[in-house]
């Protein structure tokens, strides 16, 4: 019985955040270490990352970027990169049923479910297959920044604390600080229990077969339940 083909299945973090780097240095190697710390993820999901990359020859089995890399990391060349991409991974049948630019999404979740994926598997394929026959490169991706170390934890100054700030200043002060970080303005002029700085390290574990759909769900809800800062 012949193998079964296997399908690249890529997040659109990863996709941009090592074209982000690339573009940035294009000799670099992109090991587990870098990428982890790129993308805040474990080495081990890293390393799941560059094999897939290395599927759809973007990087080198030494982690360098490949001629292919070299045009997609260029806006004038990125159609032509990953034309080439498409042709060489996967077949004729799917890319004329979903020519790139204009595939429907339902369609290749169709054609991935009648090759034997279940619907969550086929649901991830399909977005990826989206991700890469994209002609254009996504303009708005920002890598994930990380406030620097100590940040969240300043605290709240009163007026009396000092003598020779305004009112008015004093006021803009406390304000900034009792937002920066996520935390509650307390009432002026003390700080009670109820306000003092909290810290919080989180760690997630997400799976390397983890789809974009279920990665962004779960960033969107960190964001929910950590930054947001309740309404009094």
């Amino acid at each position: 019985m012949a193998d079964k083909i296997r399908y690249p299945q890529i997040p659109s973090t990863v996709w941009w955040g090592v074209r982000s780097i690339l573009q940035k240095t294009p000799s670099v190697t992109v090991d587990e270490r870098l990428l982890g710390v790129q993308l805040g993820v474990q080495e081990v999901a890293a390393r799941a990352y560059i094999n897939e990359l290395k599927s759809v020859a973007i990087l080198t089995e030494d982690g360098k970027a490949t001629s292919i890399a070299q045009k997609w990391r260029i806006d004038d060349t990125y159609r032509e990169a990953v034309d080439q991409i498409i042709n060489t991974v996967y077949p004729e049948g799917l890319i004329h049923l979903a020519p790139a630019g204009s595939a429907e999404r339902q369609k290749v979740v169709s054609w991935f479910l009648r090759e034997g994926l279940g619907q969550g598997a086929a649901g991830n394929k399909a977005a990826t297959y989206l991700l890469l026959s994209s002609p254009t490169p996504n303009e708005t991706y920002r890598a994930t920044s990380k406030p620097a170390q100590g940040e969240g934890n300043q605290r709240v100054r009163s007026p009396r604390n000092s003598p020779n700030e305004s009112p008015k200043n004093s006021d803009i002060s406390k304000d900034a600080s009792s937002h920066r970080g996520g935390e509650r303005k307390a009432p002026s002029g003390r700080v009670s229990s109820d306000f003092l700085p909290l810290n919080i390290n989180v760690q997630i574990h997400i799976s390397a077969d983890a789809g974009t759909e279920q990665i962004e769900s779960i960033f969107q809800a960190m964001r929910r339940y950590l930054y947001d800062v309740p309404h009094s």
